[in-house]
């Protein structure tokens, strides 16, 4: 039990980090949403950082970790399903690049099920 919640609040601490750089690495990301032609691109990666830190956060208290399971999975739909459109680059090591980013993104989302409803 004590190796799960390690393990969980690990995960935590993942998707803290990844809000953090939403920040520390701004203008890069904003640069990719723009790419993808994400509505509001600025905003989008202030608020996307927020909900990862936030949801992060949820999962060093138990009582918490619902809600930020239910953010993350929501972010962790529309990243993986706007952002990591493989099927659109004609170049081959994009594609590939960005068929990762979307099975890595699908396996977090599994991961995030699982911890929460099994």
């Amino acid at each position: 039990m004590i190796l799960k919640q390690t393990l969980i609040v690990l995960l935590g601490l993942f998707f803290i980090l990844n809000g953090i750089n939403h920040y520390y690495n701004q203008r890069v990301l904003e640069g990719y949403a723009r790419k993808r032609k994400l509505f509001m691109p600025t905003l989008s990666i202030r608020v996307t950082g927020v909900v990862l830190i936030l949801g992060g956060a949820t999962f060093i208290f138990a009582d918490t970790r619902l809600y930020g399971t239910l953010a993350l999975c929501g972010f962790m739909v529309m990243a993986t399903a706007l952002m990591h459109r493989f099927w659109e680059e004609k170049d081959k090591q994009v594609r590939m690049l960005e068929t990762q980013h979307f099975a890595k993104n699908l396996v977090i989302l599994v991961e995030l099920v699982y911890i929460q409803w099994a």
